[in-house]
């Protein structure tokens, strides 16, 4: 449906007569290029939350900062404590998986999750190694992404 609007506005500006300025012709240029078919594999996909993921928390530096920052980079960010049940059912499963990797003295890395069809999840756990040598897990960061949105950024680039 969204093809033929555009087909229908390009040949309603030029059965017009009036030529197209070059910013109506960018303009039509990128609503064809977002309506190309593009494929992509579900490791772009996961490697592209990974990039995203990382960027959004170079910029997160304090907690308070993730509604501005969410609202900016189009993710929804959330903040877990181990122990806390304000998160949702996979964001605890996900943070009992870290407790337990220190528990096993497994590696602590970031982690993207598919969730359902349309959505990823990017974890990224904050520790604080103890004088002791022992390792203690603040929390996650949550980043929820949409997988529309990852593709259409895989397309301007």
């Amino acid at each position: 449906m969204r093809t033929f609007l555009l087909v229908s506005i390009s040949i309603l500006v030029c059965a017009c007569g009036g030529s197209l300025t070059d910013e109506q012709r960018k303009k039509m240029k990128e609503a064809r290029e977002q309506q190309s078919i593009m494929r992509v594999t579900e490791g772009e996909i996961t490697e592209a939350a990974f990039t995203k993921g990382r960027a959004v928390m170079e910029t997160l530096t304090q907690p308070r900062q993730a509604d501005s920052v969410s609202r900016l980079a189009q993710v929804k960010i959330h903040w877990l404590e181990p122990g806390k049940g304000d998160g949702l059912e996979i964001e605890q499963q996900l943070i009992d998986a870290y407790v337990n990797s220190v528990i096993m003295g497994g590696q602590l890395e970031d982690n993207v999750q598919n969730i359902g069809t349309d959505s990823v999840l990017y974890t990224k756990p904050v520790v604080v190694n103890r004088p002791d040598g022992s390792i203690e897990i603040k929390g996650t960061w949550n980043i929820w992404m949409s997988k529309k949105q990852l593709i259409l950024g895989m397309k301007k680039k």
